[in-house]
């Protein structure tokens, strides 16, 4: 998979927070350096974390999020768009979040999905992200340390240990070997990535800017 990924560039309307996408090259904006793991930000508190899913599960929608946590682009989705979709569709119970985490990016991108995959059994996998993101570094760079996933899963509130004795049991492996095969029966080009469906329906692409109207259409 060779995927372009896409920038999200944020515009704040009434009550919304929208994104356009715009195609970027590799050579997009990073961070200088990974910064030391922060204590984790509390946006998703008070909602329930089931696995890969954030939100009530009696939500009548479903909104897909594809993603490398080494992708830049994902965390600049993170940072600065996904509070508002938190706070606008997930809160109000509209819309249940899930993120299949994919790591094609490089080895980096393989320790640190091995660890959000062992989140995600731990309900931890939105909070995993969010701290993730707030210290990534260069792609590929050997960032992703022992050290730095520890760190990281201490700020994200996880049982560290018990993490790092969970990311190669085949339940856990088998995380990420799903999010693979969802990625490519949805033909998935470029993180991030956003796809919606009502329950077990079909899922559909979406831009985040056209979400509210594909929310009234179905």
């Amino acid at each position: 998979m060779t995927p372009r990924r896409r920038l999200l560039v944020v515009t704040t309307l009434a009550l919304a927070v929208v994104a356009a996408a715009v195609i970027a090259s590799p050579g997009g904006p990073r961070p200088a350096e990974p910064s030391a793991p922060a204590a984790a930000a509390a946006p998703f508190e008070g909602i329930p974390q089931n696995g890969i899913a954030l939100g009530s599960p009696d939500a009548p929608f479903v909104l897909a999020e594809f993603a490398d946590l080494q992708c830049p682009f994902c965390a600049a989705y993170a940072r600065d768009v996904l509070p508002g979709v938190v706070d606008r569709y997930v809160r109000t119970g509209r819309v249940r979040l899930e993120l299949h985490v994919l790591t094609f990016l490089g080895e980096d991108s393989v320790r640190a999905g091995a660890m959000a995959a062992a989140a995600a059994r731990q309900d931890r996998l939105w909070s995993f992200a969010d701290a993730f993101y707030r210290s990534q570094g260069h792609e590929n760079s050997g960032y992703v340390t022992e050290d730095f996933l520890r760190g990281t899963g201490e700020a994200a509130g996880l049982d560290v240990e018990r993490a790092f004795a969970d990311r190669e049991r085949p339940r856990v492996l088998e995380t990420l070997a799903e999010a693979d095969r969802a990625a490519g029966a949805l033909k998935v080009q470029g993180t991030p990535s956003f796809y919606l469906r009502r329950g077990d329906g079909p899922a559909r692409q979406v831009a985040l800017e056209d979400l509210d109207a594909a929310l009234s259409a179905r």
